[in-house]
């Protein structure tokens, strides 16, 4: 699969694969590949599949794509190869194109012997099938007992040297993403003398699922375009693939000798590929083992932080001990972490002030960036502002250094309980629901502005301000609740559905009641105990 990869600037080393026909990059959340800094557009420039190449085309960036320090026309593909530098802002990037393996036909191509490393048979055995068979079981079991992966591949080198005492070195690498990886390499050598290997030789027994030998490597054809075996005082050598059960390419076992005198033989690659296939078995096992500890360290990590969250939202409200009205909020989190939340804290002027919010995107992300937006929230309400001053010197804090271009959509409001009056303004945000203590159910008429996080001081706010009456009831929101979908995916749960629930919560009933009453009737239309995106709500309620 071909793939860019970052040679310079931010994620240095990361790889970006091209899976798609279009691959847009940009810092807008939507792009295939996102990318950080301000010099970044929201889109900025797309990678084109046409036919066996590649083509890079500036989507009309404010600052531009450079290919080999040549600004690109805009809206104008030209051709990309791997010999070209593309720098988007910060990042220069090299397109990476996997080789094609050499065809059988070759002239030059000699093969000496061919033996196939896919599954274990009887030929690569031969005569003394039963002594090698134990000695094969023998290794997988003794490296099998290794608790990490790391551990695993030091015994089985260890193994491999004794059983070759001709070889002088003794690798293992593996197949990490697009690249290989030397995971470990026991010599016979000096220390310090280690010499690297041929990425050649990997591939194309990877590619072709093969063991390779070679009793002299300076004089075989097969590996001329090898610079790295030339440059070695390389001997023999043996290379054989690990595969698993299902095809997969782990990665090689090879043992190479640098010195002159006795190599390898057709024998010693075919006792050398039974082992490969065996071990196989055993290094596909501690990947799924390291992989289950690492999903478990996530796990913890996620439950740690999902403590931490909750532990964020307000239950109590210790500064109004003789309120006239009662607050709640719940988080039903379609992950571990919520992009959700709530909040309501005393304001200076002696008034409540509450938030609700969506952050855009799940899990951790998301997380990291609402816990920006509530600290900055709670500073700036602590300087006694308005909701509209408020939400607007919010949204230039955000956008100061918002490099992952993510939003928030937040409605605030500041209620006084000495004169039961609300003043609410919304960024991007549901209007909440009324319900009356008499009367019918309906969306209050705030005209949502524009969501906080994108650098542009017009966000379009406005406020409303209303009085409660006893027993009147606000119902806040976010989109998991109205957007929730029925199991067939045609139906939204919607506003109307959201106005009846709301409609049948008895002004008497306790806040906990009505909001468990709400996610009932959101769990009977979705028929699931879990929700695919987070759902929020805000009650408050004057006292009758």
């Amino acid at each position: 699969m071909s793939h860019l990869i970052a040679l310079q600037g931010p994620e240095l080393g990361r790889t970006y694969p091209l899976t798609d026909d279009v691959t847009i990059l940009g810092r807008q959340h939507d792009s295939t590949v996102c990318l950080l800094g301000r010099a970044v557009s929201r889109h900025h420039a797309r990678i084109i599949r046409q036919d066996d190449g590649w083509l890079v085309e500036d989507l009309d960036s404010s600052n531009g794509t450079f290919l080999n320090g040549q600004r690109l026309t805009p809206n104008t593909p030209v051709a990309l190869t791997e010999r070209d530098a593309l720098q988007i802002g910060p990042y220069t990037f090299g397109l990476r194109v996997p080789a094609e393996p050499a065809p059988a036909s070759e002239p030059n191509l000699i093969i000496r012997e061919t033996v196939s490393a896919v599954t274990l048979h009887q030929g690569l055995l031969g005569p003394d099938a039963s002594s090698k068979l134990q000695v094969i079981l023998d290794i997988s079991h003794h490296v099998a007992r290794a608790a990490h992966l790391d551990e695993l591949l030091d015994k089985l080198l260890d193994k491999v040297l004794e059983l070759f005492p001709q070889a002088d070195r003794a690798l293992a690498i593996l197949g990490e993403g697009p690249e290989l990886a030397l995971r470990a390499q026991k010599t016979r050598r000096p220390p310090g003398d280690e010499a690297p290997f041929s990425r050649t030789i990997v591939r194309r027994a990877l590619t072709e699922g093969v063991g390779l030998i070679s009793d002299d490597v300076k004089q075989d054809d097969r590996f001329t375009a090898s610079q790295t075996l030339h440059g070695l005082e390389l001997r023999s050598l043996m290379c054989v693939p690990m595969i698993d059960a299902d095809g997969r390419r782990l990665g090689v076992l090879q043992t190479d000798r640098l010195g002159k005198g006795f190599g390898f033989t057709v024998e010693d690659l075919r006792l050398l590929t039974a082992i490969a296939l065996q071990v196989a078995v055993v290094l596909d096992n501690a990947t799924l083992h390291a992989e289950r500890l690492r999903q478990q360290r996530l796990h913890q990590e996620l439950e740690l932080a999902r403590e931490i969250q909750q532990g964020y939202l307000p239950d109590e409200l210790d500064d109004f001990p003789d309120a006239n009205f009662d607050i709640l909020g719940r988080v039903y989190a379609a992950r571990q972490v919520a992009g959700d939340f709530y909040d309501y804290l005393k304001a200076p002027c002696g008034k409540l002030a509450f938030f609700i919010g969506d952050v855009s995107g799940k899990a951790m992300p998301a997380a990291l960036f609402l816990g920006a937006v509530r600290t900055l929230a709670r500073h700036l309400v602590r300087e006694g502002r308005g909701p509209v001053p408020t939400l607007t010197a919010l949204n230039r804090d955000l956008a100061d250094d918002n490099p992952t271009c993510m939003f928030v959509t937040l409605a605030h409001g500041l209620y006084d309980p000495a004169t039961s009056e609300v003043l609410l303004t919304s960024a991007g945000h549901h209007p909440p629901l009324l319900r009356p203590a008499k009367g019918a159910v309906e969306p209050l008429p705030l005209r949502p502005g524009r969501l906080l996080g994108y650098d542009d001081p017009n966000l379009h706010l406005r406020e409303l301000r209303l009085t409660l009456a006893p027993g009147d009831l606000l119902v806040f929101f976010t989109d998991g609740v109205v957007e929730a979908r029925a199991p067939d995916d045609a139906e939204q749960f919607g506003i109307e559905r959201l106005r009846r629930a709301v409609q049948d919560l008895a002004p008497s009933m306790p806040l906990s009641r009505g909001a468990d009453l709400i996610r009932q009737h959101l769990q009977r239309f979705t028929g699931a105990e879990e929700l695919r995106d987070d759902a929020t709500l805000l009650l408050l309620r004057r006292h009758g």
